[in-house]
């Protein structure tokens, strides 16, 4: 078992961090804590001059100590170095200016595909989500990273529902067909349980990270479809002595992250 002065979550928002590249510009969707703290994470050791903004409240690169669970609480204003109105944000998604984008879904499937409207017939859903919402733009982001909370056959499945927003589609080059050249699928996929990545040529799921209290075995278990397993698959390295004082101390001072259970 790892260390368990450390939770899942702030070793999702670690992961996080380690992917992010210095000079991006990108934005968060509504319940996005935890990407939130591994991007600032990200500015506070190898990318100072990344940069995003928390679509719910138009705040650009917030600083405040005391992470927000929700992107629209107003309290990401506060020391934010600017705020974006909705027509601007807008005009950077038509414009295929922002780098990346971090989304999630109720449910996700094999190849990207993020469903946040219905669960089950359109006629007469089992659940009826909050919408497509910002998702509808994912041909506007250069690229996307999707997260979630929760790694179970429910959420994972082998075809969405319902398309809430695109992401490699049908898989192979079928994106290519409808999106603009510039605005690729989603690079990334960040759970409880590890971090994976999309094969270049069938665009299927692929897990290259498990976290440390993981396992191949319980990962395949935990998809609801076959899920391609990379020839290199490595755990993730525990979380560093800095790394845990700058989250603590400079990005979530309230503990939020430090809620969560140990392990998944």
């Amino acid at each position: 078992m790892p260390d368990t002065t450390y939770t899942w979550a702030e070793m999702m928002a670690i992961s996080i961090a380690h992917e992010m590249a210095d000079g991006d510009f990108g934005s968060v969707g509504a319940a996005s804590h935890i990407p939130v703290a591994g991007l600032r994470l990200a500015q506070l050791t190898h990318a100072p001059n990344l940069s995003f903004f928390c679509g719910g409240s138009g705040a650009m690169n917030p600083k405040m100590r005391r992470l927000t669970e929700s992107s629209a609480d107003y309290r990401n204003l506060v020391t934010s170095e600017y705020q974006f109105s909705l027509d601007d944000v807008v005009d950077f998604e038509t414009a295929i200016k922002f780098d990346f984008a971090f989304l999630g879904g109720m449910q996700i499937d094999k190849h990207g595909n993020l469903n946040m409207a219905v669960i089950g017939p359109w006629e007469k859903p089992k659940v009826r989500g909050p919408g497509t919402i910002g998702l509808i733009f994912l041909g506007g982001f250069k690229t996307s990273y999707i997260y979630t909370e929760h790694h179970t056959p429910r959420i994972f499945v082998d075809k969405v529902d319902f398309v809430s927003g695109a992401g490699w589609l049908d898989g192979g080059d079928s994106r290519s067909k409808v999106f603009r050249p510039e605005s690729d699928g989603p690079r990334r996929v960040f759970t409880p349980l590890g971090v994976f990545d999309f094969e270049p040529e069938s665009r299927r799921m692929r897990l290259i990270k498990v976290h440390p209290w993981s396992d191949v075995e319980r990962i395949r278990a935990a998809t609801g479809f076959e899920l391609l397993i990379a020839d290199d698959v490595t755990t993730v390295d525990p979380p560093t002595e800095e790394e845990l004082r700058l989250l603590r101390t400079e990005v979530d001072t309230d503990g939020v992250l430090r809620r969560y259970p140990a392990t998944a």
